[in-house]
């Protein structure tokens, strides 16, 4: 009974044996794949041939808990994800019900991109898993180029490196990494290049010079054309070999608000890429009616102001200077610009503020354009001669300063001051100086200053006319003979003297006497100068104030006639017998008397 019952006993067992599926091998664990890279999702089939009820799934030699739970009968599969672990193999334990089945599983050197595609510039971040523990020197290749080295992997053999997308051409370019650890255990990435351009300023006034920078295009792409709101502003353009490239365009008249730059070429296509942007501030800008860009300005120049980047057909435009209004009723036209002259009004030197509003674009919206006066001066008359009043007007100078008047250097007017907005007027008369033109200059305490020129009179005074002594007048006995000389007046505005010159010579070679500054007509010889016998010429001329100078008069002759020796004996002795006559008929008729 007992033997009958104990064979039925195995026969059950036997049955209840073969209707439950068992490993393949007694405690070893079967997985969907033997080696995968970190964070790969690997399962574990025929689960129930394991056992049933609670389980624990442990991986590396440290047991590291990695999933739990429960087994129930029709369960196909366990699932579990690759933890952060370093190269190389790795003991998965599966323990379920009080029995331990074990495998091994290969981690996978890999590396994951941030994101795989975008433009030159773009930052991307490199992921490594699965390398060795602490692995140094660790390098991201981007194309077969280091762009990253010098990287340390964890004790885990994980890192991370961030870097900018170096100088590419469009397309597919590879990413991989080199370290003590071959490049080739680990499985390239692509990073797709975007074309794309950039553009710097984005924004500014209408007529701003924008450089664009444009990059991912094809390498030596040629015929690319820089686009700004549907027109061409740019052609010509070549990429290099990296398919760069660079250029720049002023932007043209366009309202306020932002527009669209875009590019194309032989190769890109305009949709290609996402259009940059350029916003259009409001702004104005002035030029000169006359001169130069840069030049001086002063009280009463000429200015032309032109705004732009205002809204379309914006009306109420008006323009203020130092926020006085200066003009107004000015109207946009379809693309936000206008123009208009204005005069500077009457201010004083240094800085001062042009702004303009509308009806939408307020002045706040726009940066002051800033124009600076200079000081001037305008004299009345320009020329003159010497003693001759000259009015001199001052505008743009600093406001409620004493001015200095100067002439070649030299002061002549002072105690003028200037008005609250920088003007003043007051003369002066020329100082005696040679003719042509002189520098006025007038400066204040502010150290002020603009000069001009007054011309002096250049027309010399009319030729004197001789009196006395006539042509052949004939002078004195005597050994030295004192003459006076005379001549008619001659005026002149800038006031006259005389040079009296007397020569032995009619050319005047060897002048003997020579008198200048005379003021009067006339000149009498002194004693010391008295005139010996013989032949000699007088000539005169007037000089006036600025030195401007007459012609001679012609050379007058006239003759000294000093006795010779020998008449004076014939004298003396004929005077000697008259005396002694005159003594002889005196002695004789007292002797008649007497008798």
């Amino acid at each position: 009974m007992k033997a009958g019952t104990t064979a039925t006993a195995l026969v059950l067992l036997s049955l209840a044996v073969c209707l439950i599926p068992v490993p393949a091998y007694a405690n070893s664990l079967s997985l969907n794949t033997a080696q995968g890279i970190v964070g790969t999702n690997v399962t574990i089939p025929s689960v129930t041939g394991y056992g049933m009820g609670n389980y624990q799934l442990y991986w590396g030699e440290t047991d590291q808990l990695i999933g739990q739970g429960e087994v129930k009968q029709g369960m196909a599969t366990i699932a579990f994800i690759v933890p952060e672990a370093v190269r190389g193999k790795h003991k998965v334990t599966l323990k379920i019900a009080g029995e331990f089945f074990t495998t091994e599983f290969t981690v996978i050197p890999s590396i994951s991109l941030s994101i795989d595609q975008g433009s030159v510039g773009s930052n991307l971040t490199a992921t490594g898993r699965g390398f060795n523990a602490n692995e140094s020197n660790i390098q991201v290749l981007y194309d077969s180029s280091p762009v990253e080295t010098g990287i340390v992997a964890s004790n885990k053999g994980s890192w991370q490196s961030a870097f900018k997308v170096p100088k590419s051409s469009r397309g597919q370019h590879i990413i991989d990494t080199t370290g003590t650890t071959p490049a080739s255990e680990v499985e390239d990435k692509v990073f797709t290049i975007i074309p794309t351009i950039d553009v710097n300023p984005s924004y500014g006034w209408v007529a701003t010079v924008v450089g664009v920078y444009g990059s991912g295009f094809a390498s030596g792409e040629t015929n690319i054309k820089v686009i700004y709101d549907g027109g061409t502003v740019k052609i010509g353009i070549a990429a290099d070999a990296g398919g760069s490239w660079q250029s720049s365009f002023s932007v043209p008249a366009s309202s306020k608000g932002g527009h669209e730059i875009r590019a194309y070429g032989a190769i890109t296509n305009e949709a290609d890429l996402v259009a940059a942007s350029f916003s259009v501030s409001p702004g104005i800008k002035l030029e000169p009616v006359s001169g130069y860009l840069g030049g001086a300005i002063y009280v009463g120049d000429g200015l032309w102001v032109s705004g732009v980047g205002f809204e379309a057909n914006e009306g109420g435009i008006r323009v203020t200077f130092d926020g006085s209004l200066n003009i107004s009723d000015i109207v946009a036209d379809t693309k936000g610009s206008w123009s208009d002259r204005l005069e500077v009004p009457p201010c004083s030197k240094g800085e001062h503020t042009i702004d303009a509003s509308g009806e939408i674009t307020r002045s706040s919206d726009i940066v002051d354009a800033i124009v600076i006066i200079s000081p001037k001066i305008e004299l009345n008359p320009t020329s003159g001669a010497i003693g001759s009043d000259i009015t001199v007007h001052g505008e743009g100078f600093a406001a409620n300063q004493v001015i200095t008047i100067s002439y070649d250097g030299v002061q002549v007017s002072t105690g003028a001051a200037t008005d609250a907005k920088g003007n003043f007027t007051t003369s002066f008369k020329i100082p005696k100086s040679r003719a042509g033109d002189h520098t006025v200059t007038v400066t204040d305490a502010t150290a002020s200053v603009f000069s001009a020129s007054v011309n002096v009179e250049s027309t010399p005074p009319p030729v004197p006319s001789p009196v006395s002594p006539e042509a052949g007048s004939e002078f004195g006995f005597l050994s030295t003979t004192t003459i006076a000389f005379k001549w008619a007046d001659v005026e002149d505005p800038s006031g006259v003297y005389y040079i009296l010159e007397i020569s032995p010579s009619a050319n005047f070679a060897g002048t003997i006497i020579r008198k200048e500054g005379l003021t009067a007509s006339e000149y009498a010889l002194a004693d010391s100068e008295g005139l010996t016998k013989g032949n000699y010429y007088w000539r005169v001329k007037a000089v006036d104030g600025a030195d401007n100078q007459s012609e001679w008069t012609n050379g007058q002759l006239f003759k000294v006639g000093g006795l010779n020796w020998w008449l004076i004996l014939v004298i003396i002795v004929v005077a000697a017998v008259v005396i002694i006559i005159i003594w002889r008929l005196v002695s004789v008729s007292r002797k008649d008397e007497w008798k």
